[in-house]
C-alpha cells in the first residue's frame, strides 16, 4: 500500500483504501457488502490478542511483505522527505528507538528501555528534561547520548537548509538545547508548544551522522542507519528486496522471542497468494476485497481488525496549467463522489462506508468536524457551474479558457491495485464533467520520487496520522515549498493565514480552543483545495493462527520483543 506518514511528521503510503505516505492493495471485485461490517467505534483499538511472554517458544521466523522497500523508496532515514514513508517505517520498526511509546487508547509513557523520565519541569518557559537509560547503545556498541538529541534536533530544527528533513513542526520552536550530562538534557521552546511529547516520538540519529547534511540526507539512500533496538539488519539484498533482521547483541532490554525478520518488497496483488502458499506468516489487506477472500481461506489464519489513523485522498498539483486555478481544484473537488469510494473501498472487508471530513482529525476524534462535506459536497452540476462562473467554455465535451483545455492525468505505481481503483474512480467522476484524466502507471519505487519533484497532476495515497494531528498535519499544506525540496507539502501551494493559524494552534494549551483554530484552519484549507480527502482506510491483517502479539492497532506500536510464536 501507498502511505506517507506524520513521522514526529505524517507517513505517506501509496495505496490504501499510509500522514509517515502509505501504500496500495488490490482493487475490490467481490461482493460490496459485508454482512459484518464494523463502524470505527466497533472496532477494537489493538487488533491482536495479547499472549504473555512466557508462552511463546523460543525462536523461529517471520516472514512479512511491503509494496516497496527503503532503498526504492529513495532513503532508509525516516526523517528525510522521501524516508517518511510508511512502507520505510514499517521495515525499520525492528531496529527503530522512540524515547515514548504509546498504550492501547493513545496515552503515552516513557519507554524504558530508552528513558528513565520525561518531565515537562517548567510551563514559563516551556522546558522538558529527558533523563536517559544509560544502558541504551547503538549496534556497535556505542552509548546512544544527549549529543544525539541535541544533533537530532538541531537537523530537525530547519534552520540549515543542506539537510533534508520531512518536518520542522516543533523542531523549530525549540529555542534552547542543554547537555547536563551524557544521559541528561533538556530543552526550552519559544512559546509554549502544546505537543512537545511529539519531539520525543521521531527516529533519533547518531550525532555524527546528524551533524552532517551530506551523511543525514544521502549517506542512507541504500543502506540502513545504526540501529537502537532490538534487532539489527543482517542482509540487505538489493537485487530480490529483501531486508533480513537478526537479533541485536548489544540489545539490553528483554530479549526477543524470534531469531530472525524478514520483509520483502512485492506487489500487493501478489502478496495475500504469497501468504496462503506460507511464504509470509502475516498479509495486510486492508481494502482488498479479493485477497481478503483469498488469505481468509488460509488453514488456521486469523483475521485481525483495528482502528487507524489513516485516510486516502487525492493529491492536485497547484503548479500545473489549469491546476493552478482554485476554481478548477474545487469543480474536481466536487464532481467526486466521496461516499461511493468509500463504500467500495471499506465495505468489503468489514468496515463502515466514512468519509473523511477533515485535513486534520480522524472521524470520531475530539476537534473533528466534516468540513469537506460541508464545503465541497458532491455536486456535479454545481462543479459545472464553478467552471462556467471562472470564463471557461464547455464546447463539445471540452473546456477551454484563453486556448487552454482542461484535461489532466493521474499517476499510480504499478502493482497497487487499489491505488489504480482509486484512480479509476476519479476518471469516471471528471469525465462526468467533462474534463478527460489520464492514468499514467509509474514504477513502484519512482512513484514518490515523481510525487516529490512534482512530475504529476494528480496523485492519490494514503498519510497516515500520529497521536498529535494539529500539530503534524501543519507540514502538510504549508509552507508552500517547491518540487525537489524537502518538506511534505506536495500540492505546492498554501493559504497565508494558515502559518497564522498554526502558530496560534501549537501555542494554545486549552484544548477546546485549539480545536476551534483547527476548525478555521480546515475551512481555509478546504476553499483553497490542494487535496481532496475521501474515507479513513480500514487496519485488516490475517495472520497465521499461532504467530501472536503482531497485528493493526490504532496507537500502539507493536513490540517486536514480544512477537513470536506459541508453544
Amino acid at each position: 500500500m501507498n502511505t506517507m506518514r506524520k513521522v514526529g511528521a505524517p507517513l505517506a503510503a501509496l495505496g490504501l483504501a499510509a500522514m509517515a505516505l502509505a501504500g496500495c492493495s488490490k482493487a475490490n471485485t467481490a461482493d460490496t457488502k459485508s454482512e459484518n461490517t464494523k463502524s470505527r467505534t466497533e472496532i477494537p483499538l489493538v487488533g491482536w490478542k495479547p499472549v504473555d511472554y512466557d508462552k511463546l517458544t523460543d525462536g523461529g521466523t517471520v516472514n512479512l511483505a511491503v509494496s516497496s522497500d527503503p532503498t526504492g523508496n529513495g532513503n532508509w532515514n525516516p526523517n528525510t522527505s522521501l524516508g517518511a514513508n510508511d512502507e520505510t517505517n514499517q521495515v525499520l520498526a525492528p531496529a527503530a528507538c522512540g524515547l515514548i511509546k504509546f498504550k492501547s487508547d493513545g496515552t503515552w509513557e516513557a519507554d524504558e528501555d530508552y528513558a528513565e523520565s520525561i518531565k515537562l519541569v517548567s510551563e514559563s518557559p516551556e522546558t522538558v528534561e529527558v533523563k536517559l537509560n544509560d544502558k541504551a547503545v547503538w549496534e556497535d556498541g556505542t552509548p546512544i547520548t544527549a549529543d544525539d538529541y541535541k544533533a537530532t534536533f538541531a537537523a530537525l530544527s530547519g534552520k540549515d537548509e543542506k539537510f533534508d528533513i520531512a518536518s520542522s513542526a516543533g523542531f523549530e520552536d525549540v529555542s534552547s538545547f542543554e547537555v547536563v550530562s551524557p544521559t541528561d538534557f533538556k530543552f526550552t521552546f519559544t512559546d509554549a508548544y502544546a505537543d512537545w511529547p511529539n519531539l520525543l516520538n521521531g527516529a533519533i540519529v547518531p550525532a555524527k551522522i546528524a551533524s552532517d547534511p551530506n551523511a543525514w540526507s544521502k549517506g542512507y539512500v541504500d543502506k540502513p542507519l545504526p540501529s537502537c533496538g532490538p534487532f539489527v539488519a543482517s542482509k540487505v539484498d538489493a537485487t530480490n528486496h529483501i531486508v533480513t533482521y537478526a537479533k541485536n547483541p548489544k540489545w539490553w532490554g528483554q530479549a526477543p522471542k524470534l531469531d530472525t525478520i524478514t520483509f520483502k518488497a512485492m506487489d500487493q496483488a501478489t502478496q495475500a497468494q504469497a501468504f496462503t502458499n506460507s511464504e509470509l506468516n502475516a498479509v495486510e489487506v486492508d481494502s482488498d476485497a479479493d485477497g481478503y477472500t483469498m488469505a481468509k481461506g488460509k488453514a488456521d489464519s486469523v483475521v485481525e481488525r483495528s482502528g487507524g489513523l489513516t485516510w486516502t485522498q487525492v493529491t492536485i498539483n497547484g503548479l500545473k496549467p489549469g491546476l493552478d486555478d482554485v476554481a478548477v481544484r474545487t469543480a474536481i473537488a466536487k464532481s467526486i463522489d466521496r461516499e461511493l469510494m468509500a463504500k467500495t473501498a471499506n465495505e468489503p472487508v468489514g468496515a463502515a462506508a466514512e468519509t473523511q471530513g477533515s485535513y486534520i482529525f480522524m472521524p470520531g476524534q475530539a476537534g473533528y468536524t466534516d468540513v469537506v462535506g460541508k464545503n465541497l459536497k458532491f455536486d456535479v452540476d454545481g462543479a459545472k457551474k464553478i467552471l462556467t462562473d471562472a470564463g471557461y467554455t464547455d464546447a463539445n465535451g471540452t473546456w477551454t479558457k484563453d486556448g487552454k483545455t482542461l484535461k489532466f492525468s493521474v499517476i499510480v505505481p504499478s502493482g497497487v491495485d487499489t491505488n489504480k481503483a482509486r484512480a479509476l474512480q476519479i476518471q469516471q467522476s471528471l469525465k462526468a464533467i467533462d474534463i478527460p484524466i489520464e492514468i499514467q502507471t509509474v514504477p513502484s519505487d519512482d512513484y514518490f520520487q515523481k510525487i516529490t519533484d512534482g512530475d504529476y497532476d494528480l496523485a492519490t495515497f494514503s498519510w497516515v496520522g500520529t497521536q498529535f494531528p494539529i500539530s503534524t498535519a501543519e507540514s502538510l499544506f504549508t509552507p508552500a515549498g517547491k518540487p525537489g525540496g524537502d518538506g511534505q507539502n506536495f500540492s505546492f501551494i498554501t493559504d497565508p493565514q494558515l502559518e497564522g493559524l498554526w502558530k496560534q494552534a501549537n501555542t494554545e494549551l486549552d484544548e477546546d480552543k485549539r480545536a476551534e483554530i483547527a476548525g478555521q484552519i480546515d475551512d481555509v484549507i478546504s476553499k483553497f483545495v490542494p487535496m481532496v480527502p475521501f474515507a479513513p482506510a480500514p487496519q485488516v491483517f490475517i495472520v497465521d493462527g499461532n504467530l501472536a502479539n503482531y497485528g493493526p492497532a490504532e496507537f500502539q506500536a507493536v513490540d517486536w520483543t514480544e512477537v513470536g510464536y506459541t508453544k
